[in-house]
C-alpha cells in the first residue's frame, strides 16, 4: 500500500494522495456527489452492481498455502484492486463516523445511505438476510439498476436507523467493518465483513498482495495485569494474530500484524486489551 517511509513511519498512502491532510475516508470530498458523479466512477459502479453471482455458487474460503501463485493473475488482480477497490479496516467508531460523515451530505446525493445484501455471502451461502453492508454517500442512480438480489432486498436508511442498524449486526455477528472505494477514492461502501467469505481478504492471503484489503490505523494491546491466558482473543480473531507468549503467562498481540478490527476488544472476558491508534512501520 506504501512504498516510502517517512522517519521509519509507514504513510498511508490513499491517506497521503486522497486525504488532504486527514485519513482517505475522513475527507468529504471522498463522499461527493461531484466525486460520484465522474465518468470513471460511473463505469466501473455500472459494472459492479450489474453483475449476478450465482447463488451459493463459491465455497468457503480456503485455500492451498502450497499452491504456486500464478505471477500473471496476481499482477492482473492487483492492479484491478489499486484502480477500483480498496477496502481498508476501521473500528467500529470509525465506521459510525463514516455514517454521520454521509449524513451530512443528504443534499448532495438522492439517497445517503442504502443497506443491501453482501456480494461476498450471496456468492457463497445464496443469502444475506441481515443486509449487511451499506452503500454510503449513494446515488439513486446506482440503486435502480441493482440486480434483483440486491434491488429486492435494499433498504434506504437515516443516519439513525443506519447506525441503530450497525448495533443490531454487531450484536449479533463478529463482523470487521471496512471503508470500500467503488473507483478510487470514490467512497461508496462501509462493508460489515463475514471474515470467513471476504473476497478481498482472500485474494490478499492467496496471492500475497495488500491492495485488496488493508489494515486499519488501530492495533489492539494486551494489559497484562488483566489477561488470564484464556485464549478468547485468539478464537475470536479472524488474522490469527494473538499467540500465547513463551512463557505462557500472557497472551501477546503483535500490533503491527493487528489489523485493528476490534473483535477481540468485544469478547475479552477481562476487558484486558484496548484499541488504540498505531502508527505502522512494516506497512497496511
Amino acid at each position: 500500500m506504501v512504498d516510502w517511509i517517512i522517519g521509519l513511519r509507514f504513510v498511508c498512502e490513499y491517506c497521503t494522495r486522497h486525504g488532504s491532510g486527514k485519513r482517505w475516508y475522513e475527507n468529504a470530498r471522498n463522499f461527493s456527489k461531484e466525486l460520484a458523479s465522474t465518468d470513471y466512477v460511473i463505469d466501473f459502479n455500472d459494472r459492479y452492481f450489474v453483475r449476478e453471482p450465482k447463488p451459493g455458487s463459491r465455497v468457503i474460503l480456503e485455500y492451498d498455502s502450497t499452491r504456486p501463485i500464478d505471477v500473471e493473475e496476481r499482477s492482473k488482480v492487483d492492479t484491478y484492486y489499486k484502480k477500483y477497490l480498496h477496502h481498508q479496516v476501521v473500528t467500529h467508531d470509525e465506521a459510525t463516523s463514516v455514517l454521520r460523515l454521509a449524513g451530512n451530505l443528504t443534499e448532495d446525493h438522492e439517497k445517503t445511505i442504502v443497506a443491501l445484501p453482501c456480494i461476498c455471502r450471496y456468492a457463497v451461502y445464496g443469502k444475506d438476510k441481515s443486509n449487511a453492508c451499506f452503500g454510503i454517500a449513494f446515488s439513486h442512480e446506482y440503486t435502480k439498476r441493482f440486480p434483483d438480489y440486491l434491488g429486492g432486498n435494499h433498504q434506504y436508511l437515516s443516519v439513525d436507523e443506519a447506525q441503530e442498524h450497525l448495533e443490531n449486526l454487531i450484536t449479533n455477528e463478529d463482523l470487521v467493518h471496512a471503508v470500500s472505494a467503488l473507483g478510487v477514492p470514490y467512497i461508496g461502501m462501509l462493508c460489515n465483513c463475514d471474515m470467513k467469505v471476504c473476497s478481498p481478504y482472500y485474494q490478499r492471503v492467496r496471492l500475497g498482495i495488500d491492495s485488496p484489503f488493508h489494515k486499519g490505523h488501530s492495533a489492539a494491546f494486551i494489559d497484562a495485569s488483566k489477561c488470564t491466558q484464556c485464549g478468547t482473543c485468539q478464537e475470536v480473531c479472524s488474522f490469527n494474530v494473538p499467540i500465547i507468549s513463551d512463557d505462557e503467562s500472557i497472551m501477546t498481540i503483535n500490533p503491527e500484524s493487528c489489523f485493528g478490527c476490534g473483535v477481540c476488544v468485544k469478547h475479552c472476558p477481562e476487558d484486558a486489551i484496548v484499541l488504540e491508534p498505531f502508527e505502522r512501520k512494516l506497512g497496511f
